[in-house]
């Protein structure tokens, strides 16, 4: 009897951290495709890849904000640039700024 108990048990727990598992993609889905207001002017940023990474940009002020670990996402990315075309982190930078402008 304890057996099937104990297989209960343990179905009940893995329905219940599969529930939770979904909720948390759902979570992260969610707040992925959020708008995110500029803390500057208030209206909605664009989201423009800079170096393969995706951060947010102020349409008003162009200030640009990143979350968490995007920066070092760029400054690899720049660096693999480095050793293949010979320019420097903030060259590849004002590059890719001036070309989303236009």
């Amino acid at each position: 009897m304890s057996d099937s108990w104990d297989e209960m048990r343990r179905a009940k727990e893995e329905e219940y951290f599969d529930r939770q598992n979904k909720e948390a993609l759902a979570r992260l889905q969610a707040e992925k495709n959020r708008v995110r207001n500029s803390p500057i002017t208030g209206k909605p940023m664009d989201q423009v890849t800079l170096m393969g990474v995706v951060v947010d940009r102020c349409v008003d002020s162009g200030g640009i904000w990143l979350d968490a670990g995007e920066l070092e996402q760029i400054v690899t990315a720049s660096e693999e640039a480095d050793r293949n075309r010979g320019e420097g982190f903030a060259t590849l930078f004002i590059k890719t700024l001036l070309e989303k402008k236009r």
